[in-house]
């Protein structure tokens, strides 16, 4: 009797241990014991429908690129930094948006809707991020990618961070693998505050759960076009725990080309074990998720894996009920700490101040303005412009200039309209400014001036100086000059600038007697240019014969005079 009551008391007690919800549940900080063990009683799954091996299978293919020359760093306040802004918070708001879109089956509108939240996720922090679009086995979709590039422009080295965001059709994916997934965003948004000497790349992958489908076709690429991808480290399945043993050990999965990425983070575990508090057990190898392929094509990858496998798992249970977020994230601190050391982290540089910009408010179609952008730089380093031009165009980054040099840029708009201009700069570490006050541009359609009308004597005698005077309007207002051909292979180019309506005065003179034709045309400030105007002049007599003529008809004069008062005969003599 005292038997049976204790196997009564046995069941009740397993029964009451299986219903607790795991979300929070609280994992101690029990000593650790080692850091770096060999673990073999936990295996993952396979994934979701690839339970065998591929054919193709090997899971220690040797490494194309040779091993970075690198150990775990001394304790780095900038990595505690990170580190310590993961929390349960931060890691629940993620995972109750990505679980929000239930089941995430590849080619589905839930999984493209997923695939959507990630890529806006990745891009509000400001990282670069695309698609990766696949196709392979009867599926196509997207994996989505964000990166952070590298200061350091010796350096080719790729870091990945990745996860699996497509589920199984009859699950949420809470643990399989939205932790993952969470890991990478989490990590994402802490590490877009910051700096690293090599760049790092955040990957989700879809169709994992068919046979690693996205993963093997993005591995594939980068193995072909030369990626020197140094290190991957892939998160999946681990957010359940809930007992202290479970919450204080992950598994790790690694193949020997590997094995130094594993004893890396078995370091980095070991310098940050006050804000991690993990044992860590090498697991031996898998193929069972994302970083298979990488293997494949002779990449370093290892594979994060929680302790003690979920019974969850591919089923309609797998629900944030179920996880232990506490758990959650130590291992993502871990994967954060690990790749942040890998990465070469540093502190976020100032950005650059706001630059000011300056140009015209006001113009023409077809019209090219030229804008000028100043700006200065707390740390003394180069900066870039870019402008954005209000019309869906921009200039791209132009630079590196000196902080506080005068940047100038130039601009046309085919569309009369108003745009609003503004330019941020960005210093040499990707750390830009606020976008500057906007510019207002207001472009219209140019009219040309009226036909100008031209004044001034009709005749006149070769080698005299004439005035001429010319006026038209302009129907913009704009200033308008004046372009004059006097007919005898003589012009005055573009005199001006006069305000629309004001009469310009031009002075001429002509050398030969001959009938000419006066032209003028006017233009505005924008070089749209009148019809011409004209006018006849003549130069009936040259200098000499006028000059003759003068002194012929003074005598005629002389003499009609002196016979008038009789002294005609003065004129005989």
């Amino acid at each position: 009797m005292k038997k049976r009551k204790i196997v009564c008391l046995m069941i009740c007690m397993l029964m009451i241990a299986t219903a607790l919800p795991a979300v929070g549940f609280p994992i101690g900080t029990d000593v650790v014991q080692s850091m770096n063990t060999t673990q073999q009683s936990h295996h993952p799954p396979a994934p979701g429908y690839a339970p065998y091996l591929p054919e193709d299978t090997h899971m220690d293919v040797p490494l194309i690129r040779e091993l970075p020359a690198i150990t775990a760093a001394t304790i780095d306040d900038v990595v505690i930094s990170m580190i310590t802004q993961v929390d349960t918070s931060i890691y629940l708001r993620y995972l109750e948006n990505i679980t929000g879109f239930g089941p995430r089956y590849t080619g589905t509108s839930s999984c493209v809707a997923a695939a959507q939240y990630i890529y806006d996720q990745f891009q509000s922090m400001g990282l670069w991020v695309r698609y990766h679009p696949w196709t392979y086995g009867g599926f196509s979709s997207n994996n989505v990618e964000a990166t952070i590039n590298g200061t350091d422009t010796s350096s080719n080295e790729i870091y990945i961070v990745c996860g699996h965001y497509d589920t199984v059709a009859s699950s949420p994916g809470a643990d399989d693998d939205g932790s993952g997934t969470v890991a990478v965003l989490v990590a994402a948004y802490i590490m877009s505050q910051y700096q690293f000497n090599h760049t790092i790349k955040f990957v989700t992958f879809s169709g994992e759960e068919e046979g690693l489908y996205g993963s093997r076709i993005y591995a594939q690429q980068a193995a072909a076009q030369g990626w020197n991808i140094t290190g991957v480290l892939n998160a999946d399945m681990i957010s359940y725990a809930v007992t202290t043993t479970h919450g204080n050990n992950l598994d790790v999965y690694v193949n020997s080309a590997s094995l130094w990425l594993y004893t890396y983070t078995v370091n980095i575990n070991n310098e940050y074990q006050d804000y991690i508090h993990l044992t860590l057990h090498n697991a031996g190898t898998s193929s069972g998720s994302d970083h298979y392929y990488f293997w494949q094509n002779g990449y370093s990858a290892v594979f994060y894996f929680e302790y003690e496998m979920t019974p969850y798992y591919h089923t309609s249970g797998d629900t944030i009920e179920h996880i232990n977020a506490t758990y959650a994230v130590k291992n993502v601190r871990l994967i954060l700490a690990t790749l942040a050391e890998l990465a070469e982290a540093s502190p976020l540089s100032n950005p650059p101040d706001k630059p000011v910009l300056n140009g015209p408010t006001n113009g023409v179609v077809n019209e090219v303005y030229s804008f000028i952008a100043v700006t200065t730089e707390p740390d003394g380093e180069d900066v870039y412009y870019y402008f954005d031009w209000g019309d869906n165009t921009n200039s791209g980054w132009l630079g590196p200039y000196p902080p506080g040099q005068q940047v100038p840029a130039e601009k046309s708009w085919s569309q009369e309209g108003t745009y609003n201009v503004q330019v941020k700069a960005k210093d040499i570490y990707q750390v830009m400014s606020p976008w500057s006050d906007p510019l207002i541009v207001t472009i219209l359609v140019d009219r040309p001036p009226n036909t100008p009308s031209i004044s001034g004597p009709l005749e006149g005698k070769p080698g005299i100086t004439y005035k001429y005077t010319f006026t038209t309007t302009d129907l913009d207002g704009d200033m308008v000059y004046y372009y004059i051909d006097w007919g005898d292979d003589q012009v005055t180019e573009w005199v001006g600038p006069y305000a629309s309506g004001v009469i310009a005065s031009v002075t001429h003179q002509w050398e030969e007697k001959g009938t000419y034709i006066i032209q003028a045309k006017a233009k505005d400030t924008y070089d749209v240019e009148s019809d011409w105007a004209t006018l006849e002049i003549t130069m009936p007599l040259d200098v000499t014969t006028h000059q003759m003529n003068f002194f012929g008809r003074l005598i005629s004069q002389v003499r009609l005079f002196l016979k008038n008062i009789g002294f005609e005969f003065l004129i005989r003599r």
